[in-house]
């Protein structure tokens, strides 16, 4: 199985260390044979680490014959690679969103082949963490479901503004696309309803000042009255990702991401279980320890392309299946409901 990647950055630098991995385990099954991207310097990096084939003509990937082509691309780049994906007959995984709007993702599907896989990255629902919580979500482990509250901060640094993630045009929007569509993706498997509504949110423009939205706070419903708490933000300054469900019965603890978000763990708790003479936290149960949260690229890239491996972070085979375009054109039609309710204008 050859695959090659469009994009160099850090997304494309994760995709090949994943595939690298999985040529080994593979013995050779797949093979990363190209990597393009106009930047030189981080093309120089990807060659340095990996030394697989490297190009800064982003159209010599077309003529590699490729059963597979990886775009990890400012989200601007999406739409005409995927179509000329299509055009030579590539299966195709492209990381999250599906577009930079409903009306883009919804154009590229139009012209999707029914022989072609296309797939979109959502690496979240990959971690450990996040696996085991919503195995415990589907199993019911917390009873019936009251709220869920969500947390997911970008730590930034001096220069973001000029950077693609808060240009409207190159990203879509702000930090409600990106990286908030990854807490959208997991506000629609938990609530397993199709009839989410907006109840109320508000958005901050006031420090980069590009015309994005820096913050975003979210609530959300769905028909079993569950109610979603999402706050997303490119100025939290300290890294930060944090999911708690609450239920009747208990409730699930998420924190973590790895990296500058600190190690990843999750832990569940009983209604009451203060009454069996322990304080509540101490008897909370850690169902996922302290981890670095680096597996969840290998996971998802191995889930799709048909392949199963157990990582050195993680006892089992992953349970969850990586996000089908059905999935992530859900997922756009739930962050267009956002962005029309809170009067954000999204990239026609």
């Amino acid at each position: 199985m050859k695959i090659g990647i469009i994009g160099a950055g850090l997304i494309g630098a994760e995709r090949a260390d994943a595939l690298i991995k999985l040529s080994k385990f593979t013995s050779g099954k797949i093979m990363l044979t190209k990597v393009v991207d106009v930047d030189s310097k981080a093309l120089k990096s990807i060659y340095e680490k990996f030394g697989v084939q490297v190009s800064n003509d982003v159209m010599s990937i077309f003529n590699e014959k490729l059963d597979w082509i990886f775009i990890c691309t400012p989200h601007i780049f999406i739409k005409p690679l995927v179509l000329k994906c299509f055009e030579h007959g590539c299966h195709v995984l492209v990381e999250k969103p599906l577009g930079r709007s409903l009306l883009e993702c919804d154009e590229i599907l139009g012209k999707k082949p029914e022989h072609i896989n296309l797939m979109v990255g959502f690496n979240y629902r990959f971690f450990n963490g996040v696996e085991a919580l919503l195995a415990d979500v589907k199993n019911k482990k917390f009873g019936k479901l009251i709220s869920v509250n969500m947390v997911l901060g970008h730590g930034n640094s001096p220069g973001m503004e000029n950077s693609w993630k808060l240009n409207k045009e190159q990203c879509g929007g702000g930090c409600l696309i990106d990286p908030g569509i990854h807490l959208i993706d997991l506000v629609r498997i938990i609530s397993n309803s199709s009839s989410l509504r907006f109840r109320g949110g508000s958005t901050w423009t006031g420090f980069w000042k590009t015309g994005v939205e820096e913050e975003a706070h979210i609530l959300m419903s769905n028909d079993n009255n569950l109610t979603f708490n999402l706050q997303i933000s490119l100025n939290r300054w300290r890294s930060s990702f944090f999911v708690e469900v609450n239920g009747e019965d208990g409730y699930g603890i998420l924190e973590g991401r790895g990296r500058s978000y600190g190690l990843q763990s999750y832990k569940t708790g009983r209604r009451w279980a203060w009454m069996d003479g322990i304080n509540q936290a101490k008897s909370e149960i850690v169902i996922v320890e302290p981890y670095t949260a680096d597996n969840s690229f290998l996971k998802e890239t191995a889930s799709i392309l048909g392949f199963k491996v157990i990582t050195d972070s993680s006892s089992s085979e992953s349970c969850q299946t990586p996000c089908n375009y059905i999935e992530a054109r859900e997922n756009m039609n739930i962050l267009n409901m956002c962005q029309v309710e809170l009067a954000i204008h999204s990239v026609s």
